[in-house]
């Protein structure tokens, strides 16, 4: 799976949209999210997630 990357905007499974803020570690599952309409950033699985676009 390719690593996703700072700005990329992604998809959760339930539907909410987000920015990446970190860049995906190479041995890492996770990745910091900024979800749209939220104050702070979360920490999802990357397999819970679908890139949209690559950057804004």
């Amino acid at each position: 799976m390719e690593l996703l990357k700072f700005g990329n905007k992604i998809k959760t499974r339930d539907g909410r949209e987000g920015i990446i803020q970190e860049d995906q570690e190479a041995n890492s599952d996770e990745v910091k999210v900024m979800i749209d309409g939220e104050e702070s950033a979360s920490v999802f699985k990357a397999q819970e997630l679908e890139k949209v676009a690559d950057h804004l």
